[in-house]
């Protein structure tokens, strides 16, 4: 399944488990200590950005931490239906015996990265998709 369908049915599934707990969106956004626009795009699988360019959301970790919290499912079966099984926003890096154990350069870059604000976590993670996709291209 590719990835903006992936989403879309996610943001179906997290708008039927807000429905089933009698919240609104705007109330599952202030338990989730998200924002109202955060919250509308996950469930409508995708976001405008600057020039009205269609993106899929990227929440971080933490966001879908809390998100799963706010509507009280475990966090793997969140992330599951993400398509982040082990709880990171990428695929683990599988060292040289396969082990799934990141190696040691993005275990550095992993703890820069922690020390960065939100706002500029953002940022970098979207440069870096950007970066991916002109290398499948």
């Amino acid at each position: 399944m590719d990835e903006s369908r992936q989403w879309a049915e996610f943001g179906k599934w997290l708008a039927e488990q807000r429905e089933a707990k009698g919240l609104r969106r705007r109330d599952a956004a202030r338990k989730a200590k998200v924002t109202e626009a955060v919250w509308r795009d996950l469930e409508t699988g995708r976001k405008e950005a600057i020039g009205g360019i269609r993106l899929l959301p990227n929440p971080s970790p933490a966001v879908l931490e809390r998100v799963a919290s706010a509507l009280d499912v475990p966090v793997e079966d969140l992330m599951a239906k993400v398509g982040r099984a082990n709880g990171s926003g990428r695929p683990a890096v599988a060292d040289a015996d396969g082990n799934g154990r990141p190696d040691v350069a993005s275990s550095t870059l992993v703890a820069k990265l922690r020390r960065l604000g939100e706002r500029d976590r953002i940022v970098v993670e979207r440069l870096v998709d950007a970066m991916l996709e002109n290398d499948e291209q």
